[in-house]
C-alpha cells in the first residue's frame, strides 16, 4: 500500500489505540474502535460490488458517520462525494447524475427526500441511511457489522482521486473539484503546520461547520496528532457555549457569522471560554472593531484563513499575532488582509499578462503546489481555463503590500458569500427568470453586519403583470436552497447596461458599499 489518506488513519489507530478519537452526542470511540468501524463500512461497501474510482455520496449534518464514511471510502480506493446538507433535491439529482454515485449514505433526517428522488438516481444502486431506513434502503449499522474489521485490501496511491467537492459555478451550473489523496494530505499539511495552529494530543475540536467541507481541513491534523473530534450537529450558540465549557474545547472552525452571533448572545458572559486555544475563522474578514471585541471576549486566539476548493481550502492565513492590534498604522491595515500564503502552497497576484503585481495594484489571485486540485470532474474545457500551466486562476481580485500581505479587493464574478456559503448570482437570477412575471433579473451581494453579505435582487417585471417581494423570495426558495435565496427584492423600471447591452452589475452594487474600502466583507 502506497501513501494515502486511509493509511493515516491507520497508523494513528496504533499510536493512539486506546485514546479517545470521536465523541458526539455523550458516545466516545477510541482511535482504535473509530479504526475498527471505518475498516468494516470499507469492506462491507466493497462487498456491495463497489470498486476502484466508484463514487459514494454522503449527505447529511454534522455526524461521527461522516468521517468514517469519508476514511471508508479512502481505504477502499473509493471517491467519496461530500454533499451540503442544505442543497436542494433538485440539486441533489444534479450531483448524483453528474458525478455518477453508485452509493449514497445518508442522514435519518435526508431519508425521506432521498426516498422520493430514487427513481431519478438510476446510478446510484445503494441507498444506506443511519437509521431506521425506509424499505429498499439498507442500514448503516448493520451494513457496517457485515464488514471485516480487517484492513481492506486496496492498492490506493497518493494520485488516486480522493473526492469529488461540488461548488457553484459562475453559470449556475454546480462543479466538481476532484482531490487526490495528495491533495487532501497536502491539505492537512497547510493546517498543522500553520503558525500558532497549537494543535497538540490534548487538543479539542469541536465540529460546528460542516465537516463534509470546511470542517474537513481539521480532521486529519487531529488524527495526526491523538487529538479528540467532538462533533456537534449544527451551530447553536448555546449548546456550543456549553459545550466549550462542559469539554474544555480548545479549537474551533467557524465563519465571522458565527462569531457575530457568540458575541452577541446575551448570557455569554456565564460561560468560561478559557480552554480555547486557537479559533480559525474564514469565508472573509471580519472588520478591526469585531476583531478587538472578540479578542476581549476570547482572548489572543484568532487566525484568519483564506482559500478555495480547487486549491483543498486556505492558502493563505493571518496568524494569531498579526490579530493583536497595535496602534500602528501598518498593524490596524493588516487587519483587512487575508494574511501570507502558508506551506505546501506557492500564492501569486498577477496582471492579465501573467506578470506579479506591484504593490497596490489590482491582479488576481494564482495558486499552485501539492494542494492544487486534479481538475474538474467531466469538464475538460473549465479545467483548462481554470488550470493554466499549473496554476489555479481564483477569480479573486487582490492587491499585495510590501511585505507581501494579500488584501482581497472584489471578486472577478460576482460570487456572494452570506454566513460563509458561496451564492453565484446566476443560481439566483436563474430561479427568478422562471417565475411568469419577472422580465429581467440581476443578484447582487449587500453589506450585512449578521451574515457578512445578503443576496438583493433587482427584478423588471414584465409589462401587464405584478408580483410581490415575498412572493418571489418563496418562489426563489422553492427553487433553491434556502440560503441562496434573495433577502430583498426591488422592483426597478429598468436595470444599468452598457452601449452593448451587458447589465452594469457592478453599478447596482456600488452604492451599497461606497463607505467601505473593498466590495467584499
Amino acid at each position: 500500500m502506497t501513501m494515502n489518506l486511509g493509511l493515516h488513519l491507520k497508523r494513528s489507530a496504533l499510536w493512539f489505540s486506546e485514546r479517545t478519537a470521536v465523541v458526539e452526542n455523550g458516545k466516545t470511540w477510541t482511535y482504535g474502535a473509530f479504526n475498527e468501524r471505518v475498516n468494516r463500512l470499507s469492506n462491507a461497501l466493497l462487498s456491495l460490488g463497489l470498486t476502484k474510482g466508484d463514487r459514494v455520496a454522503l449527505f447529511s449534518t454534522n455526524g461521527h458517520q461522516l468521517l468514517e464514511g469519508a476514511f471508508a471510502c479512502y481505504k477502499a480506493g473509493l471517491a467519496e462525494v461530500p454533499l451540503n446538507a442544505r442543497i436542494s433535491m433538485a440539486e441533489l439529482v444534479h450531483i448524483m447524475n453528474n458525478s455518477g454515485a453508485k452509493a449514497l449514505i445518508s442522514g435519518d433526517d435526508f431519508s425521506a427526500g432521498v426516498q422520493g428522488v430514487r427513481s431519478q438516481i438510476p446510478s446510484v444502486l445503494h441507498l444506506i441511511v443511519f437509521s431506521n431506513p425506509p424499505e429498499g434502503m439498507l442500514d448503516y449499522e448493520e451494513l457496517l457489522r457485515s464488514g471485516s474489521p480487517e484492513e481492506p485490501i486496496a492498492d490506493v496511491g497518493p494520485d488516486d482521486l480522493a473526492s469529488l467537492n461540488y461548488t457553484s459555478g459562475t453559470s449556475g451550473k454546480l462543479k466538481a473539484a476532484m482531490l487526490s489523496h495528495r491533495n487532501r494530505i497536502s491539505q492537512a499539511k497547510k493546517h498543522l503546520l500553520m503558525s500558532g495552529i497549537d494543535i497538540d494530543r490534548n487538543s479539542v475540536m469541536c465540529h460546528v461547520a460542516p465537516v463534509t467541507h470546511s470542517g474537513s481541513s481539521m480532521v486529519l491534523p487531529i488524527f495526526w496528532r491523538g487529538g479528540r473530534h467532538l462533533i456537534l450537529p449544527g451551530f447553536d450558540v448555546r449548546t456550543l457555549l456549553e459545550t466549550i465549557l462542559k469539554e474544555r474545547v480548545t479549537h474551533l472552525l467557524l465563519v465571522p457569522t458565527m462569531i457575530n452571533f457568540i458575541m452577541a448572545f446575551e448570557d455569554l458572559g456565564k460561560y468560561d471560554l478559557s480552554s480555547i486555544r486557537t479559533i480559525l475563522y474564514a469565508a472573509s474578514p471580519m472588520p478591526a472593531e469585531r476583531i478587538r471585541r472578540a479578542i476581549d471576549i476570547f482572548g489572543p486566539v484568532l487566525m484568519q484563513s483564506y482559500g478555495l476548493t480547487e486549491a483543498s481550502s486556505g492558502i493563505t492565513c493571518l496568524s494569531k499575532n498579526d490579530h493583536l492590534l497595535d496602534e500602528e498604522p501598518k498593524g490596524l491595515k493588516r487587519l483587512a488582509s487575508a494574511g501570507l500564503p502558508i506551506i505546501e502552497c506557492e500564492v501569486r497576484i498577477v496582471n492579465a499578462h501573467g506578470d506579479d503585481v506591484k504593490p497596490g495594484e489590482v491582479g488576481e489571485i494564482v495558486e499552485r503546489g501539492d494542494d492544487t486540485m486534479m481538475g474538474y470532474w467531466k469538464d475538460p474545457e473549465l479545467t483548462a481555463e481554470t488550470l493554466r500551466d499549473g496554476w489555479v486562476h481564483t477569480k479573486d481580485m487582490a492587491t499585495v503590500d510590501e511585505d507581501g500581505y494579500i488584501y482581497i479587493v472584489d471578486r472577478k464574478f460576482d460570487m456572494i458569500i452570506s454566513g460563509g456559503f458561496n451564492i453565484y448570482p446566476s443560481e439566483v437570477e436563474s430561479a427568478l427568470y422562471e417565475h411568469p412575471a419577472v422580465f429581467e433579473a440581476v443578484a447582487i451581494g449587500v453589506p450585512d453586519d449578521q451574515w457578512g453579505e445578503s443576496v438583493k435582487a433587482v427584478v423588471v417585471l414584465r409589462e401587464g403583470t405584478s408580483a410581490t417581494e415575498e412572493e418571489l423570495i418563496d418562489h426563489c426558495k422553492a427553487r433553491i436552497s434556502s440560503y441562496k435565496k434573495p433577502k430583498f427584492i426591488e422592483f426597478v423600471a429598468e436595470i444599468p447596461k452598457n452601449p452593448n447591452g451587458k447589465i452594469l452589475r457592478r453599478k447596482l452594487r456600488e452604492k451599497y458599499w461606497v463607505d467601505k474600502s473593498r466590495m467584499v466583507q
